[in-house]
């Protein structure tokens, strides 16, 4: 059975006025247990909109969405986010700036759970499994735990994040080009750690991506969207056999445009 399924999903945005834009048309999509899917497709294609139905932050209009075969349509962001994990784009979304690593991890720990966190309440059974989790990572956190968030590297933020979202094993794991701000030397180390949790995790992951180098490399499955639907859909060897040149003719041969800079970044 399919972990996560989308049905013919649709979502337009401010629907009957001049400024009424049609984002997803239809979508259909099955995501199996195991499944680390690379999402990519140019400006407007719908990526973003396909997360945020998935987390539940847009509403949409019809189809329906279901984890391990039951709706999750009319769930709320919180209730989903006791199986659904995201990470953003901008490092500062994944944190509490004011907190320390330690507190940021168990608000992460303790999602879901039903009690209450207060400030500097870690416990130090929970200390210890932060400093094991976090030394993983090789970045020495693990050694900085009383040291606010705001005080820590783009790179290091986004690593923490990371840690956070998968502290309790999510069922779906969602990167919402979760390297784009960051340089090309830290995204690729952020990358690194995303492959090692989710292979060691068993993950299901949904990583939208504007790189497509990481979006061949990373993953067993690839699909490309466009004009709010999917348009390819790859996985195993077709997949790692794939060329940057030959998802360029891809997308070309299925939506009749090229790939542009500002549409999809080379890596």
């Amino acid at each position: 059975m399919a972990l996560l399924e989308l049905a013919g999903i649709h979502k337009t945005f401010e629907k009957g006025t001049v400024n009424e834009n049609h984002v997803l048309r239809g979508l259909d999509l099955t995501i199996n247990e195991g499944d680390f899917i690379s999402v990519i497709g140019g400006n407007g294609a719908g990526k973003s909109t396909l997360l945020n139905s998935i987390a539940g932050l847009v509403t949409i209009d019809e189809g329906d969405i279901r984890l391990e075969g039951k709706s999750i349509r009319k769930d709320s962001v919180e209730k989903r986010a006791k199986a659904i994990s995201r990470v953003f784009q901008d490092p500062r979304m994944g944190t509490a700036t004011n907190l320390t690593i330690e507190e940021n991890m168990a608000i992460a720990y303790r999602r879901g759970k039903k009690r209450s966190f207060f400030k500097n309440a870690v416990t130090d059974k929970e200390r210890e499994l932060f400093k094991s989790v976090l030394s993983e990572l090789g970045l020495g956190l693990e050694n900085r735990l009383k040291t606010d968030a705001a005080f820590l590297s783009g790179g290091q933020r986004q690593a923490l994040t990371l840690s956070m979202a998968t502290l309790v094993r999510p069922k779906v794991l969602l990167l919402d080009e979760h390297t784009a701000a960051l340089d090309p030397k830290t995204s690729e180390m952020v990358m690194q750690l995303t492959n090692k949790i989710v292979k060691e995790q068993k993950l299901t992951s949904l990583m939208i991506t504007h790189n497509m180098e990481h979006a061949i490399t990373y993953g067993n499955r690839l699909v490309m969207l466009y004009h709010g639907k999917i348009v390819v859909d790859i996985s195993g060897e077709e997949k790692k056999n794939l060329t940057v040149a030959q998802l360029m003719e891809l997308f070309h041969k299925n939506s009749g445009q090229e790939l542009t800079d500002d549409a999809l970044v080379l890596g």
